[in-house]
């Protein structure tokens, strides 16, 4: 392959010279995919607040029909997982995040319509909930996809901890968001500024000037071909299957500890609603602070050791929600802290994954072994806050916290054997 100069880069990519950029802020294709990523977040994390309040304020709904919508949420990523990764890698990743986010718009606006005019029932809100799931499955294969193209190698880090970190505080501050506006303007109304976030989203891609080819395809390739391709990369290449394992192991024991901790700090250790949220927002501060840090080992961090770094953070701090005890100030104390630790270290981990996985990934096979490792992502939450919910019944809820907790610590495991260079491309040979 023909090497490619600076100038050439810039004219195929849109990238700025490594020479002219300092912070990934700098670079304004990056800044336009970063704000519509953070927008699309936010969106996803008053969803999963205002959505179910419609199912149980507007339609009367049972405990079982009010679960279904968040099955209805993440059983996309576990059907179409895979499949939305071909697509991906077939079509101009900017333009699937612009269809899509037009899509999720579209799809959530219908909600409130319907029962303005009368007619939302249960199947039109999980049918809602379900193409919304859908369309999130691949909005998030196309932006892992696009970061590569968007800014130069030696930025990934940066550039995937700034996006990590906006997670982190949309997952903070979107659901206190969504309780104001439902309680303020009524759910529907919730669900309409909900729906804005997506079309806010979708404008940031199309104000992208990125001028990158779609990626290369196998002459002749077959859809089942292109499917098996990169479930092949995943599940053979040491590092790929290392990687997805690892955050499969975080997301089912970090989904137990999610699962029971608003029962555990509200029935156990007594804390209001305003202290509890107070204890989830908290999260930010370790999130910015370990964003702020990935900038500068940016060049010479080593991904092996950075995922073993926030690993251990992160199971640190989940082991401190289970020894929460004592005075209310000093277990909203302790909380805060585990909280913080948890964040930092969640950012760490999956900004040096996702960095290593774009590496090591050539760009044609990228869209799809992102989704296939998503969709064990996904598969590993309900399953682990079921097992957390039948443990925490078998004994007590602390005793489950402390085993999830133990289990986000030995995540580290998974990465140990391997050789911290990040270089190991990934053999496309059948």
């Amino acid at each position: 392959m023909v090497p490619i100069t600076h100038s050439e880069e810039e004219e195929t990519t849109g990238i700025e010279t490594p020479a002219d950029q300092g912070s990934v802020w700098r670079n304004r294709n990056f800044t336009l995919l970063w704000t519509g990523q953070s927008l699309s977040w936010i969106g996803t994390q008053i969803t999963q607040l205002a959505i179910p309040l419609v199912a149980v304020e507007l339609l009367d709904g049972s405990p079982l029909q009010v679960s279904m919508v968040l099955a209805a949420e993440f059983l996309p990523a576990l059907l179409f997982g895979v499949f939305a990764g071909v697509w991906v890698d077939r079509l101009d990743r900017r333009t699937v995040l612009i269809l899509t986010d037009i899509g999720r718009f579209l799809s959530l606006l219908a909600i409130p319509v319907l029962h303005w005019t009368g007619h939302l029932q249960f199947f039109y809100l999980y049918a809602s909930v379900f193409l919304t799931g859908t369309l999130t499955v691949f909005y998030n294969a196309a932006y892992q996809a696009l970061v590569p193209t968007v800014v130069a190698q030696e930025q990934l880090l940066e550039a995937n901890g700034k996006l990590e970190m906006s997670r982190s505080i949309a997952q903070g501050a979107g659901p206190a968001s969504g309780g104001v506006l439902v309680q303020a303007l009524t759910a529907p109304v919730a669900v309409v500024a909900d729906a804005a976030t997506y079309l806010a989203s979708a404008y940031a891609a199309f104000r992208m000037k990125v001028s990158a080819p779609r990626p290369e395809r196998a002459e002749g390739g077959s859809f089942r071909t292109e499917l098996a391709e990169g479930v092949r990369v995943v599940a053979r290449h040491p590092i790929q299957w290392r990687l997805a394992v690892s955050a499969a192991w975080d997301n089912f024991f970090g989904a137990g500890i999610l699962a029971l901790f608003v029962y555990y700090t509200s029935r156990e250790l007594d804390l209001s609603a305003l202290l509890i949220g107070v204890v989830l927002a908290s999260g930010v501060v370790g999130a910015v602070a370990a964003s702020m840090l990935l900038r500068r080992f940016s060049v010479s961090a080593q991904p092996r050791e950075m995922i073993i770094a926030g690993a251990l953070v992160r199971g640190l701090g989940c082991l401190l929600v289970p020894l929460a005890g004592g005075p209310t100030a000093l277990a909203v104390l302790v909380l805060c802290l585990g909280q913080v630790l948890s964040q930092a270290g969640l950012v760490t981990l999956i900004s040096s994954a996702t960095t290593w996985r774009q590496m090591i990934t050539p760009n044609h096979l990228l869209g799809r072994v992102v989704a296939t490792s998503m969709s064990l992502l996904f598969g590993a939450i309900p399953l682990g806050a079921a097992g957390a919910g039948v443990l925490a019944d078998a004994t007590d809820t602390r005793t489950a916290l402390f085993v999830a907790a133990v289990g986000t610590l030995t995540s580290a495991a998974w990465m140990l054997g391997l050789r911290p260079a990040p270089a190991d491309a990934v053999d496309e040979r059948p």
